[in-house]
């Protein structure tokens, strides 16, 4: 797969209460949209650095700073579409080949993005050490991979690659990356940014809002 496919990455609108609300707990609302806003950008410099053209699929208020952010740095933004989030990536990647990335792994290299989108597979997966997956993409749309998954469970790759063998379809893995859901995932994310992570964003903060005790 070229390098040149269409890349779609899905970011939520950082507004407090709204975004990583699972993150609360341990940030508050506003530190864990300000996080959500970090690791949505760094997300998005890596994809850029690896020579991807992405694309923004938004969820929330066009008008929000964020989004016309986005805009002014020429990027094509657009609002997902109503539906979980196999319908709005359906919608958004449209018939392939495609590639679809999230806004919460800032520590991925430019290496596991080019991997992704280079995959051999029917669909190409990028797994992440909580189960879920970090991206996907594929040569031709594979909408039976979207339809009514366990999405925000730790099934979620599993699944994706039982049913892929199902419908018969080959599966390439990209390397594994590590993502941000939950109070247990910050540790971690502090300890991946001290080892040289490139998620300055990310990094400044966390340092801000967790700061080393």
């Amino acid at each position: 797969m070229i390098l040149d496919l269409k890349t779609v990455m899905f970011f939520k609108v950082p507004i407090p209460g709204q975004v990583k609300t699972r993150l609360i707990p341990a940030l508050g609302a506003e530190g864990a949209a300000t996080l959500a806003e970090a690791m949505a950008l760094d997300c998005l410099h890596t994809a850029m650095a690896a020579g991807l053209t992405p694309e923004i699929s938004v969820a929330g208020p066009m008008d929000h700073p964020f989004v016309t952010g986005l805009v002014s740095r020429g990027l094509k933004v657009s609002a997902q579409v109503d539906g979980d989030l196999g319908a709005r990536m359906s919608a958004a990647m449209g018939p392939g080949p495609a590639m679809a990335l999230g806004g919460d792994a800032p520590t991925l290299r430019v290496t596991q993005l080019q991997a992704l989108a280079r995959g051999s597979g029917h669909v190409n997966i990028g797994a992440t050490e909580d189960g879920g997956y970090w991206g996907i993409s594929w040569p031709a749309r594979q909408d039976e991979l979207l339809r009514d998954m366990p999405w925000s469970t730790a099934n979620l790759c599993l699944e994706t690659l039982l049913r892929a063998s199902r419908l018969g379809l080959t599966v390439g893995l990209a390397p594994k990356g590590q993502d941000v859901d939950e109070p247990k995932d910050l540790l971690p994310l502090r300890e991946a940014l001290l080892q040289g992570a490139p998620a300055p964003r990310t990094r400044a903060a966390l340092v801000r809002l967790l700061p080393p005790s």
